[in-house]
């Protein structure tokens, strides 16, 4: 039997405009996905328990509570850095 550890968690929106935000997204699963995880947070459920949910590492959970308390809905998008440079030269590319 351990503490059961509360979170603060940033309220930038309440409940309800996290419901209806998660509504219009559904299409982007990533957002979606984070949303899900914040507003089980805002419930009163621990991290362990959501990642659990949402199948994601607690270390996962942690980085999106970190996102939301510092960005807030901003925080959650998935910001890609465009992945690995080309090998090929721009001569190769066109000869493909």
């Amino acid at each position: 039997m351990g503490r059961k550890w509360v979170y603060e968690v940033v309220k930038y929106l309440p409940v309800e405009e996290l419901d209806e935000e998660i509504k219009k997204l559904e299409k982007d699963t990533r957002v979606f996905q984070r949303l899900y995880f914040i507003r089980r947070l805002c419930r009163g459920m621990s991290v362990e328990e959501v990642a659990g949910l949402v199948g994601v590492t607690k270390a996962t959970g942690y980085a999106w509570l970190k996102r939301w308390n510092s960005n807030g809905y901003e925080g959650l998008i998935p910001d890609f850095g465009g992945g690995r440079p080309s090998k090929l030269t721009e001569e190769q590319k066109e000869e493909l």
